[in-house]
């Protein structure tokens, strides 16, 4: 063995060279094995990140529908405002227009129109 030459790019191991034209024989069983190994390391890591995402979205939607609740309870409050506003406005209007028919009413029964007879409006007509 101490006269067996490796050359740079090849190693030895086990009294083997080992280089870059070297064929690795690999078994059906080894091969089986491994791609068991990656299939099994690539679902976990598939599984963990569906959960995670899981996780994450339910508490999107959990604060989405607190949020959505808090917007509907303070839509609902100036609805309900706006709404007693509105009521307070036509008692208001209610109340202006009575004031005005008492003031038309008044202001007739004090001045009230005589008609003169000897007044007359003729119309005309465009020919």
């Amino acid at each position: 063995m101490a006269g067996d030459t490796v050359p740079d790019k090849n190693i030895q191991i086990e009294g083997k060279n080992i280089g870059a034209n070297t064929t690795l024989k690999l078994s059906v069983k080894t091969a089986l094995w491994i791609m068991g190994a990656i299939f099994a390391l690539v679902m976990a890591i598939l599984t963990y990140s569906y959960f995670d995402l899981k996780s994450e979205v339910e508490a999107f939607k959990a604060a989405d529908v607190q949020e959505q609740k808090e917007f509907i309870e303070k839509v609902d409050g100036k609805l309900d405002k706006l709404n007693d506003d509105l009521k307070d406005i036509q008692l208001d209007q209610r109340e202006i227009k009575t004031n005005l028919k008492h003031i038309m009413d008044k202001q007739i029964r004090d001045n009230p129109v005589i008609p003169n007879p000897n007044l007359s409006v003729e119309g005309t007509n465009p020919e």
